[in-house]
């Protein structure tokens, strides 16, 4: 917890934000003991698997310094959900540990706002955390639920599966881009997308039975694809104008890798078509085919000539 000499300022910070994110969730998820104690006690549905994913956010490298502190909570969970959605896995719980310069109670309650929409989006509570001294770091635990033996994972891809992916591509990229340059009332809608990235769970719930394979696109379309092919031994050809996207063409060959869109890329047979285009109209999510597994290695971005066409770089974390 807060490492500083005054002990009761942790208490207080822990007391007045973090203990009471969820509470009604608490029963429904088996929480028999949450914040406040010395861990979490958890009971797991017996033909249940739990599926887990952790993220840390660093203020300067994953957001920006002047972002608002309500968007920061949020988008620090929803990045971390994200992992869920494409494993299929149905949120069950979150743990979050933060470092702080110093405590502002005004952020501190704004912050508090952003991790109660998330969770009451999603139905499910924060169960515990640390706290401490230091430049703003938040990294968030999440959990969830997927039927013993069904999680999707990036293995299963297959020759001749089709490969789709949901929303649009690049919109998070145009929207940071807005914020940095102060135009973000007139790109409101990407700067969302950058700030309060939608994980896309009822989609990967609704996939279980369907995708072949899945990853999300948190370090960009091609390069996430990428590690789908080297998992499976195979290749992959990607069609540029198939890709959905905001983008202007004079820059989608670059930005469509630019990370940060936190969408599902999945495979699956052709033969799943119809029921993927039913997903897709029940919850109101565009889901594109944009190419085909294919023999060979690596993904290759074409034309529909099947020309090669080259593409920027994904996010490096190092």
């Amino acid at each position: 917890m807060l490492k500083s000499q005054d002990k009761e300022n942790e208490f207080t910070v822990i007391r007045d934000y973090f203990s009471d994110i969820g509470l009604d969730y608490l029963e429904d998820q088996g929480i028999k003991l949450s914040v406040g104690d010395d861990a979490s006690v958890i009971k797991v549905p017996p033909t249940k698997e739990q599926v887990v994913s952790v993220d840390t956010s660093i203020e300067g490298v994953h957001f920006p310094k002047s972002m608002k502190a309500e968007d920061i909570a949020y988008r620090s969970v929803a990045v971390a959900l994200s992992d869920l959605a494409a494993c299929g896995a149905s949120p069950a719980w979150f743990t979050l540990a933060i470092s702080l310069k110093e405590i502002n109670h005004k952020w501190l309650s704004n912050f508090k706002k952003g991790l109660q929409d998330i969770s009451k989006e999603f139905a499910f509570p924060l169960i515990g955390g640390d706290t401490t001294k230091g430049n703003l770091c938040i990294t968030v635990q999440v959990a969830g639920y997927v039927d013993i033996g069904k999680t999707i994972t990036r293995s299963g891809a297959k020759i001749g599966d089709l490969i789709y992916v949901t929303g649009t591509v690049g919109d998070a990229s145009l929207g940071l881009r807005a914020f940095n340059e102060k135009s973000s009332s007139k790109f409101s809608e990407y700067v969302k997308k950058f700030s309060r990235p939608k994980a896309r769970i009822g989609v990967g719930e609704k996939l279980l039975k369907v995708a072949s394979s899945s990853i999300d696109i948190s370090d960009g379309l091609i390069q996430d694809l990428n590690q789908i092919c080297v998992v499976n031994g195979v290749g992959a050809n990607v069609f540029l104008k198939k890709i959905p996207s905001n983008v202007p063409n004079s820059e989608l060959a670059n930005l469509i890798n630019s990370g940060d869109d936190y969408e599902i890329c999945f495979t699956a047979q052709e033969s799943f078509q119809d029921t993927i285009d039913i997903i897709s109209r029940d919850l109101g999510v565009p889901i594109k085919c944009i190419g085909e597994i294919i023999e060979g290695k690596g993904v290759k971005v074409v034309s529909e000539s099947l020309n090669p066409i080259q593409v920027k770089s994904g996010y490096k974390h190092f």
